[in-house]
């Protein structure tokens, strides 16, 4: 069955907020539960699965609202249908996310000790593995599985590079992903590899696209 085909004119890039939760969630949980970092992370090999990533991304989706977390998504204008989401983080939510104590709380009832443990370790990783100036983050990203590979990815994180851009204190942005395949297409948008990180039996890329307005006070 062929894809539904997406005219880039019927869609805009907009600032979302939680009445856009459920969409959000039902998107983000389509976009990952078949991607390696997350198949690892909450151990795809055991029942339940379906249940811990849902959980997963509820706990990360409420998280980012709460903080008041920039949230831009994809969405199509007659139908009002969110299409794509992308959760854009400052520093500090890479910092706090893994001293959250009720976030680990509800992340221990939902996936299990073991599937936390692993989000923590995660989550640590990727934050160390960063530099200590002002830069934002791409924590969560998603496009619909009927309309990827249409230009809606591309089109949501050009609108956050034009935001980022603009924060001369801010060296640039980061992402992460253990999903070689998008490799070529972040590339393509500016982004380059940053540092590898052992995950499991996986390669964690983390990805930098350095801001061309950054200005380097210290200097």
């Amino acid at each position: 069955m062929s894809k539904p085909q997406i005219d880039l004119n019927d869609v805009e890039v907009v600032r979302i907020d939680e009445r856009y939760s459920r969409q959000a969630r039902s998107l983000l949980y389509h976009s990952y539960r078949d991607e390696p970092t997350f198949k690892y992370l909450l151990d795809s090999h055991r029942p339940g699965y379906k249940q811990r990533i849902r959980a997963t991304i509820r706990e990360l989706i409420r998280l980012h609202f709460d903080r008041g977390e920039f949230v831009f998504g994809v969405m199509h204008k007659k139908e009002e249908r969110l299409l794509g989401v992308a959760f854009f983080s400052d520093l500090e939510l890479k910092m706090d996310i893994s001293r959250q104590l009720l976030w680990r709380m509800k992340m221990v009832l939902t996936t299990g000790f073991e599937g936390t443990r692993r989000f923590v370790q995660y989550f640590n990783e990727v934050q160390e593995s960063l530099p200590a100036k002002n830069h934002r983050m791409v924590s969560l990203i998603g496009i619909h599985p009927d309309f990827q590979k249409q230009g809606l990815g591309k089109r949501l994180l050009e609108t956050i590079h034009d935001l980022t851009d603009k924060d001369q204190n801010s060296i640039g942005l980061f992402l992460d992903t253990g999903n070689n395949r998008y490799l070529e297409f972040y590339k393509s948008l500016g982004y380059e590899v940053y540092t590898e990180l052992p995950l499991g039996p996986i390669q964690e890329f983390v990805l930098f696209r350095p801001n061309p307005g950054y200005v380097d006070r210290a200097a």
